[in-house]
């Protein structure tokens, strides 16, 4: 019994203080009515037979008021919400509670089942009564320097998501004590389960921090550590990854996929580990699907670590080579492509056409660069071939010699002095250059200088105004080394000396290599060549979340220069992703070595060890619901018998049939019977995906915009409906709201095939993948997206156009907000379009891909007010939430009638004709 006492809670602690209202309920129900008497007519013996003194009510029967009393009393424990959950490892001291949260890429993989172990914690936490302070081991999130309450710390933890970063425990601790978090009675860690060069070390600092306080270290269980991915190395046309585990995971194999912009997969490569911890994953495409390559993942693992991005300098380019003279002599050091050859192999397809025609070819089917080597002028039709060719967008890369120097053309990027200049001769006074730095927004800046490198001949440029700004190289002495100009949409570049070592030992070198990757993977339309521009910084376009996903940067990361760049690692200001420079996208990956996936100890001195293991917990207060349901029924009885009433008359019995329903009610009807309630009246739907926190947000976002459009519109909506794909019947419902969790499993054939329908039919699906930055153009997405989408048949997609029906089915709208601000929905292209809609909806959209997190943006209380806070948060940002809700209601309830009345006048005109 003492047990029981102890592990007996209670959600709502507070309502127990309606006990106090016992005495007066008691006071209250301890007098009753007396029985009516019956009397015969005439009336005449009703007068007579009345009593002259005053009646006074009889007391209520000791045994019913005590049964009121027990009624009363259940109700209030009932509303307190008890429940028995045994203490066990929870026991924690009374007092301030510090929990430290693993927010890396490793505590990503089971973040929804940690993020509801954190909420478990905080829920008890406000329970008890304990103030708390929330930190994180990943990023640079601030700490509140005073204990808050555990009702909003909860608000505080559902916000929270894992980062694409390393945990960096050792950089919390100087946050905590500069906190002065002060009387800290008790520490919570919960840990991804790697130990990071830091596990010990940080439980040692956390009980000095606070040495009376008990501290508990939660982690998980050895074989769910992550697999994660080494750097991507590229030779030739092998793509070479390496495939990671832990030392206690006890995973036999794994598959890597290489994934294209829009989330296809282009090939599946399985990896055997052995008795190994790292394996290789050897990726061989063709040209074509190798330059679509986005991103090499890990299936199955939904984590940063398991992503490595791919970028413009690993994408092969096809470039055409040419020499002023044979390429083939005798000695093949000296001749002029072989350095070229030996350059350009490791990232490029090369091409040595021997005819106009082959070349032409070349340039009509892509040719990405062209390669002259000492070609002195050029005639008319070739001129007029490259020209076309620069202006297309294509690179010219041009070498200096002999011949360029006595006859230069007009392909060049700077005028040119006949001759050549020669360093260190025997006629000449000066000696050798070396080279100088690059120029900060030269494509070349943050390359290693070699001092060995030394230019003996060189071709030297006509000084003017814009010989600084072409420049992107120069000799010591100031002399332009390489210059460049932009022709057309395309790029014009120049060595001003040979492509062999005859002028300067620099294509001996490996800045020589380093250099032609860089020309190679410029974007020319997007190149400025000016070495003054302003757009030489490495500025991010995409970033990666703890999940894995792409989404779009939301402004808050730092530029970086070439420079930095170049020894850049991810950090808070400048996270994991895409950075564009210069046109051309350059990735910044996670860098993971077989360290960082070593396993934290399982035991630390002074601090105790437990796992992620939910306690299991007893709800009490249906069963209190229940019995206070049927001493209810039993006053009513008892009531009507003692007022008289024959418990065998029709009516009792049909009043005690209804109590008895109301205390057991029959089962839920089969899916038949809600879908028929479902036809009788309008009512949007959510699909259940089983997470109980999701479901509820939908639901209650769901009912918030009912109640929304019953106020602003006429449109009259019954309470929505909650629907599993599996076994509901979709026709009934014109919108299906579908929140994406953050990790699921692919589509059965017969969602496919009822979803398909549903679609073609009329009907209208709403995907919010709830991360604030669905971009299916760009980026390979949300994973978890890509799962869901694939197999269906969906017609190319786009962002919401300008001019198209949802922004102003109702309300005009130029944006589309939820809980974020982030970018807007996609749609099915062309709808509207004026030759029709090839999908045979009238042009009408059956798909709409947001990520904005509507359902939380919409959801409120009974009392309206809002349930989540909005980012960054403005009551004008929840009220556009609203409007875009009532715009995708409109539009799916009345398609392109908003459309159809910009044709009104035109039908007028010809009516009147």
């Amino acid at each position: 019994m003492n047990a029981i006492l102890q592990s007996l809670q209670f959600g709502t602690p507070l309502a127990l203080l309606g006990l106090i209202a016992l005495p007066v309920i008691w006071w209250l129900l301890r007098f009753t009515p007396p029985r009516p008497r019956q009397l015969q007519f005439p009336a005449i013996r009703i007068l007579l037979g009345l009593p002259n003194q005053q009646e006074t009510p009889d007391k209520t029967p000791w045994w019913l008021l005590l049964l009121r009393l027990l009624l009363a009393a259940l109700f209030i424990f009932a509303v307190a919400q008890p429940f028995l959950q045994p203490k066990g490892t929870n026991v924690l001291p009374a007092g301030h509670r510090l929990i430290i949260v693993d927010n890396g890429w490793a505590a990503a993989k089971d973040w929804t089942a940690r993020r509801n172990f954190l909420i478990d914690a905080l829920e008890q936490a406000r329970i008890d009564g304990t103030p708390v302070t929330i930190a994180t081991t990943a990023g640079n999130v601030p700490i509140n320097a005073t204990a808050i309450a555990a009702s909003q710390a909860l608000d505080q933890a559902r916000l929270l998501k894992p980062l694409a970063l390393p945990t960096d425990r050792m950089a919390l601790l100087p946050r905590l004590e500069n906190a002065k978090l002060n009387g800290v009675a008790s520490v919570l860690w919960l840990a991804d389960g790697l130990d990071a060069a830091s596990s010990a070390p940080f439980t040692d600092a956390l009980q000095k921090l606070s040495p009376t306080a008990v501290v508990r270290v939660f982690a998980p269980d050895a074989n769910t550590s992550p697999l994660a991915l080494g750097a991507i190395d590229v030779k030739g046309a092998e793509i070479k990854v390496p495939v990671m585990r832990a030392a206690d995971n006890t995973a036999i194999s794994a598959t890597v996929e290489a994934r294209a912009a829009n989330g296809r997969v282009l090939q599946e490569v399985p990896v055997e580990f052995g008795d190994t911890l790292a394996a290789n994953a050897i990726i061989t495409l063709p040209l074509a699907l190798r330059n679509e390559v986005l991103s090499l993942s890990i299936k199955d693992q939904n984590h940063a670590g398991a992503k490595q991005l791919f970028d413009d300098r690993w994408r092969r380019r096809s470039v055409a080579l040419e020499a002023g003279v044979a390429s083939e002599q005798s000695q093949a050091l000296l001749a002029p492509l072989h350095y070229l050859r030996r350059g350009l192999e490791p990232f490029a397809e090369l091409y040595e056409p021997t005819s106009e025609a082959e070349l032409q070819g070349l340039m009509d089917s892509g040719l990405t660069m062209m390669a002259l080597a000492d070609i002195g002028s050029l005639d008319e039709a070739r001129t007029k071939s490259l020209t076309d060719f620069v202006e297309r967008g294509g690179i010219l890369l041009r070498f200096a010699g002999p011949r360029l120097a006595a006859g230069p053309d007009t392909l060049l990027p700077v005028r040119l002095r006949e001759g050549d200049r020669t360093l260190g001769s025997a006629l000449s006074w000066e000696t050798p250059q070396g080279l100088a730095e690059f120029p900060e927004q030269s494509p070349f800046a943050g390359l290693a200088i070699d001092p060995d490198i030394k230019v003996q001949r060189q071709v030297l440029a006509e000084p003017d105004a814009e010989i600084a700004d072409r420049t992107w190289a120069s000799l010591t002495d100031g002399t332009p080394l390489v210059t460049a100009e932009k022709r057309g949409k395309g790029l014009i570049v120049l060595f001003h000396v040979t492509s062999n070592a005859g002028w300067s030992n620099l294509p001996l070198s490996g800045l020589f290599l380093n250099m032609l990757q860089r020309i190679a993977g410029l974007d020319a339309a997007s190149t400025n060549t000016s070495s003054t521009s302003g757009d030489g910084q490495y500025v991010l376009r995409q970033m990666l979340t703890g999940v894995g996903d792409l989404v779009s940067a939301d402004g808050s990361a730092r530029p970086l220069s070439p420079a930095d760049f170049a020894k850049a690692n991810p950090t808070s200001q400048t996270p994991a992703g895409l950075y564009v420079h210069q046109g051309r996208e350059h990735a910044l990956n996670l860098v993971i070595t077989a360290e960082d996936l070593k396993p934290m100890p399982a035991t630390f001195s002074g601090a105790e060890m437990a796992a992620y293991e939910a306690l299991p917990r007893t709800n009490l207060a249906p069963l209190l619901f229940a019995f206070a349901a049927a001493f209810f029924l039993l006053d009513t009885l008892i009531t009507l018998i003692m007022g008289g009433f024959n418990i065998r008359k029709p009516v009792a019995a049909s009043l005690t049939a209804v109590a008895l329903l109301m205390i057991f009610p029959p089962p839920h009807g089969n899916a038949q019977e809600v879908s028929g309630a479902a036809a009788l009246q309008s009512r949007l739907a959510y699909v259940e995906t089983g997470d109980d926190e999701i479901d509820r947000t939908s639901k209650q976002g769901l009912q918030s915009l009912t109640y929304f459009m019953t106020e602003r519109t006429s449109a009259e909506l019954a309470e929505p409906d909650g629907i599993n794909l599996e076994s509901d019947e979709l026709a009934f419902y014109p919108l299906i709201y579908w929140p994406v969790p953050e990790t699921t499993e692919a589509l059965s054939a017969n969602v496919r095939t009822k979803l398909a329908a549903y679609m073609k039919n009329g009907g209208m699906v709403f995907l919010d993948t709830r991360d604030g930055g669905v971009d299916l153009d760009n980026a390979s997405g949300n994973q978890a997206l890509q799962t869901l989408l694939a197999g269906l048949d969906l017609p190319l997609l786009e962002p919401v156009p300008d001019q198209h029906v949802l922004t102003r089915s109702f309300y005009l709208l130029d944006r589309f907000p939820g809980r974020f601000e982030g970018p807007r929905p996609w749609v099915e292209s062309r709808v509207g379009d004026a030759e029709g809609d090839p999908n045979g909806n009238d042009g009408v959209t059956g798909i709409i891909i947001g990520s904005n997190d509507y359902a939380a943006a919409w959801a409120t209380d009974d009392n309206g007010r809002p349930l989540n806070a909005v980012v960054p948060g403005s009551d004008r940002q929840r009220e556009f939430a609203f409007r875009t809700g009532v715009n995708i209601v409109m539009y799916a309830l009345t398609g392109n009638y908003k459309a159809d009345q910009v044709h009104v006048p035109a039908f007028l005109e010809r009516l009147g004709q």
